[in-house]
């Protein structure tokens, strides 16, 4: 997130706490694909919509061994 400009660091913040409460509360499943830069990691995408009405997508990225989830990034659509 540092490697970011401000603006776009708190354009991106903005949706940070929607971004928690969509994974912590989602009940549908995310689109999930492969990632083609490391073949033993998939990447998960959530779809949300805001109070404001504004769409945005939550990043997840899944190390398929160990099962360790990281968040990389949220960002609106």
């Amino acid at each position: 997130m540092f490697e970011k400009n401000e603006r776009d660091r708190v354009r991106r913040l903005k949706y940070y706490n929607c971004g928690l409460d969509l994974l912590k509360n989602s009940v549908r499943n995310p689109s999930s694909y492969d990632n083609f830069n490391n073949k033993n990691e998939l990447l998960h995408r959530f779809y949300g919509i805001t109070k404001n009405d504004e769409n945005f997508i939550v990043q997840i990225k899944e190390n398929k061994r160990t099962k360790r989830k990281d968040l990389i990034s949220i960002y609106p659509e």
